[in-house]
């Protein structure tokens, strides 16, 4: 296991070429860029193994919408949303869960015109075994660390994720002030004419 003090020279060779040495905070930055997609593919492989016979027909994105379905149902604008496309890009993905019987189409209670989308009872098992199976594999691999390093892992990871929510919080305040100085720019210009 590589502790900070024996980080190794950033791989471009920075250091050898004449170019600025990095920062020891940026070799770190560095290295969980290079370790955080690794850890992601080895554990979606890991669960792959594990769950193949379930998930052989489901894609990445299919089974994203599954997972973000759990325990609630949205509209497919909200899932839209959440999966960051189209809506008529969700609508796709939405229509191969139905006809595969994982997801159904319901409607909503207070507005009949809106349909909501939730995971049908074989959805549900399904994303339940997956969640116990991550769950172990997860224990499983985290026997590496010591209560304390976990705690430790978890505590900076709840500090990150705080950090995402606050990141996206301002771009969408920066965001909606920018479009409204735009709105009353264009108010202004046609007031002026």
């Amino acid at each position: 296991m590589m502790t900070i003090a024996q980080a190794t020279p950033h791989p471009s060779g920075a250091e050898t070429t004449g170019a600025p040495k990095l920062s020891s905070r940026e070799v770190l930055v560095d290295r969980y860029c290079e370790l955080q997609p690794q850890m992601q593919k080895r554990f979606s492989a890991l669960l792959h193994r594990e769950l193949r016979d379930e998930l052989h027909a489901i894609t990445g994105h299919q089974l994203s919408v599954l997972t973000y379905l759990r325990g609630q149902s949205v509209t497919m604008r909200e899932l839209a949303k959440e999966l960051d496309v189209g809506e008529s890009a969700a609508t796709a993905v939405v229509d191969r869960l139905v006809r595969q019987g994982l997801v159904v189409r319901c409607d909503d209670p207070s507005d009949r015109r809106v349909v909501r989308l939730a995971l049908s009872d074989t959805g549900e098992s399904l994303v339940t075994k997956l969640h116990a199976t991550a769950c172990r594999k997860t224990a499983n691999l985290l026997v590496a660390l010591s209560d304390y390093q976990l705690a430790q892992l978890v505590a900076t990871m709840e500090m990150l994720d705080a950090a995402a929510i606050a990141s996206e919080t301002l771009t969408c305040r920066e965001t909606a002030a920018q479009d409204d100085a735009r709105g009353e720019l264009a108010t202004r210009g046609e007031l002026e004419r």
